[in-house]
């Protein structure tokens, strides 16, 4: 019961400033949306905001040269418009929390290093590790609706508009997702005078997948050689459909063996199912003892 009511803990703690983090990033996107659309008054920060900025102060004079350059990447591919002190503050919390769990839970009169250790390692990377899966499913998302939008552009430029125009179609009236997310950002950069080929670069590289290279590349190649964009967005489109499904395919192909495992542990319930009643009768003799005759059947079989 200790065991589970420390992971409890330990998990209801995690997730509050996991909570608080994500807060945070939502307030700045919003924040940054109303600033470039329409001109406003600021909104006032909440207070666990103006938390975070005081802690990340006390990291001014720190080494800190390194972590920022990592991070910023990271959180880049994540989609957080974040500074990356404010989530090694947000690591640093988890790590205190770690050490006041340990605490509560196991007391500080006899101290395991080993145990406290993972405590603290525990809370400091438990961010990380959520920073890591929030950048698996931006791509996986991004692999899964590219191709529609390539297939919208194609179609836009093929009706007779421009790229741009397209672009800024797309942008207007696609769903929210990440690839709409960052093909906002490329427009409005092409807009404020970055040329289009330095955008795209700045596209495949925030995203960092295949596809998205593969896209960038391909219009690059267009801006230079002044080929036809309609042929060459259709073609795009055609290989990432193909691309797409064959990676369905494989995708499908994997489900049985993800499934071995489960059926083979599920395997001994099943047995115990349908051999345990067989089982238990046998252990009390019901097999091996036959119909039990009364006297008066026997002495007929006799006579």
């Amino acid at each position: 019961m200790e065991t589970v009511s420390l992971v409890c803990v330990f998990l209801a703690v995690t997730v509050l400033f996991s909570t608080i983090f994500m807060k945070q990033q939502e307030w700045r996107t919003r924040r940054r949306r109303i600033l470039t659309a329409v001109a406003s008054q600021d909104r006032e920060p909440p207070q666990w905001t103006r938390l975070l900025e005081i802690l990340a102060r006390l990291h001014q004079r720190m080494p800190t040269t390194w972590y920022t350059a990592k991070m910023t990447r990271r959180l880049e591919h994540a989609g957080m418009h974040v500074p990356p002190i404010h989530f090694l503050v947000v690591q640093e919390l988890g790590a205190l929390a770690g050490l006041v769990l340990f605490a509560v839970t196991i007391g500080l009169q006899d101290i395991h290093p080993g145990m406290l250790v993972g405590f603290l390692l525990g809370g400091y990377l438990l961010p990380s590790f959520w920073l890591n899966n929030r950048i698996k499913e931006r791509r996986l998302t991004v692999t899964r609706d590219l191709p529609e939008v390539v297939d919208l552009l194609s179609l836009c430029v093929g009706a007779g508009s421009d790229f741009m125009t397209a672009l800024n179609r797309i942008v207007r009236e696609f769903r929210p997702c990440p690839v709409r997310e960052e093909l906002g950002i490329l427009l409005q950069e092409v807009r404020v005078g970055k040329r289009r080929r330095d955008a795209l670069r700045g596209f495949a590289d925030r995203l960092q997948t295949p596809e998205t290279s593969t896209f960038a590349r391909t219009l690059i190649q267009v801006d230079r050689m002044g080929t036809g964009l309609a042929e060459a967005l259709t073609i795009l489109s055609e290989d990432m459909r193909l691309a797409r499904y064959h990676w369905a395919e494989r995708f499908a192909q994997q489900a049985p063996m993800k499934m071995l495992l489960p059926l083979i542990m599920s395997l001994g319930a099943a047995m115990m199912i349908v051999a345990g009643p067989i089982l238990i009768q046998f252990m009390r003799g019901g097999l091996m003892s036959g119909p039990q005759m009364s006297p008066e059947n026997m002495q007929g079989q006799q006579k």
